[in-house]
């Protein structure tokens, strides 16, 4: 390496210049003036900040890769950012965390509002009237004595204080339609079928076909009426007491291409349910060799799947379509680990769950505009994205009265940012 002197003398730099185009994007959506005609959280007049500029810069700070309040301190000394976004003045973690321990279930509400508000806006671009609703609930872990943090189900921390949160995801788009903040004792069913009544009610008129795809947590018969009362089609991972004894108790046929694959159809009428439903099932055959006893004996074992459906087709392409429902899980890894949802923490629940919006809401941006944009990174995780489009190095200079954010001249990813950009500045919301 050759050697070099190291100075601190350059001015108006910054390392997040890519934020200016969501920022556009957000300005053009109206996102700003949405929150503070919506939010009805009073600030007092002389309030030297308002909701409506703190959740904007909440969302950029994620967006820029912050994962607890005090990385927001990363655009806070950013002076390049604050002049282009008009930030004249940018609270310190204990202001924003104060700030949003004065979020009240009904605010969470009217934050939700301005998600639904900017999603219209969205889908007033061409839509095809068919929508796939994914289901699932998650458990994000938490270290401290936070407000509705509790002991429940958790598979990996076994015995940690988590949040429980329910989510739907629209496969055609990848962005978060709906959540339910809850605490982490709250059983994984609890509320499924209010919670999709909500994600239903939120659909536009425009959307003329709902799919749903959901785990076993949404395995619920009050779930299944509102489905049905709704002409949706739906395909749940079953999950009840006895399944295995009632599965080995059905007649089994082989699975056409598909060597050591079973598969059947029948009705089944659950406690409480009102009226019988149809099943499928596939099972895999799996032989293991036992040696323990004087000659090699081989057991065969079966791994079973099953769902409840009101569609017509084959076991198998009921198995294959649910299947592609894990993509809904990697949506969740990614705005757990990549876009901080449960990590901006504070000691109130409220404002956690205002928090847990208010990342989500970073999320949907990112992947609305990406959409509506036809741009092909849609299938890109939001830390490669990160890496393209928002990580670039700027410097702001004046000239000839005139802002101009320079970039570098050889970024690897400059035709994508510049498409994006003209994309961008084309854009018109009614």
């Amino acid at each position: 390496m050759v050697p070099i002197t190291i100075e601190f003398s350059q001015k108006n730099l910054t390392s997040n210049a890519g934020l200016t185009q969501v920022g556009r994007f957000a300005e053009k959506l109206g996102l700003q003036s949405a929150l503070h005609d919506t939010i009805t959280l009073e600030r007092g007049a002389n309030a030297q900040y308002q909701l409506s500029d703190v959740i904007p810069m909440v969302m950029m700070g994620v967006l820029a890769g912050a994962r607890h309040i005090s990385h927001l301190d990363l655009l806070r000394h950013d002076a390049v950012l604050r002049d282009l976004f008009e930030w004249d003045a940018f609270p310190v973690g204990s202001t924003i965390g104060r700030l949003f321990k004065q979020f009240t279930h009904r605010h969470c509400q009217e934050l939700a509002e301005v998600e639904d508000g900017l999603r219209q806006k969205v889908w007033g671009q061409p839509w095809k009237g068919r929508i796939t609703l994914d289901l699932d609930s998650t458990v994000r872990g938490v270290s401290g004595h936070q407000e509705g943090a509790e002991k429940g189900y958790n598979p990996k921390k076994y015995g940690q204080a988590s949040y429980h949160p329910l989510l739907c995801f629209l496969g055609e788009t990848r962005e978060c339609f709906h959540n339910w903040f809850r605490p982490g004792n709250t059983y994984s069913a609890n509320g499924s079928a209010e919670f999709v009544k909500e994600c239903l009610a939120r659909l536009p008129k425009s959307v003329w076909k709902v799919w749903c795809r959901a785990d076993s947590a949404f395995f619920d018969g009050k779930l299944l009426d509102v489905l049905e009362a709704r002409q949706c089609s739906y395909t749940i991972k079953v999950a009840m007491r006895g399944l295995t004894t009632l599965l080995e108790a059905q007649s089994w046929r082989g699975v056409n291409k598909h060597p050591g694959w079973e598969a059947t159809v029948f009705q089944h009428r659950c406690g409480g349910w009102s009226r019988s439903r149809r099943f499928v099932a596939v099972r895999r055959r799996k032989e293991t060799i036992n040696t323990e006893g004087l000659f090699p004996v081989t057991e065969v074992t079966y791994e079973y799947f099953c769902y409840v459906t009101n569609l017509s087709w084959t076991p198998w392409g009921i198995h294959q379509y649910y299947g592609q429902r894990a993509t809904c899980e990697n949506w969740i890894g990614w705005c757990k680990s990549q876009m901080a949802a449960g990590s901006v923490l504070t000691q109130s629940f409220w404002a956690n769950s205002a928090l847990f919006q208010t990342c989500l809401l970073a999320y949907n941006l990112l992947v609305w505009m990406l959409w509506v944009t036809h741009t092909r990174e849609l299938r890109e995780e939001p830390e490669t994205i990160r890496g393209w489009l928002i990580r670039v190095p700027g410097k702001l200079v004046e000239h000839a009265r005139k802002r101009v954010l320079k970039l570098p001249h050889d970024w690897w990813a400059k035709d994508r940012w510049m498409q994006l950009h003209e994309k961008v500045t084309a854009l018109q919301f009614t």
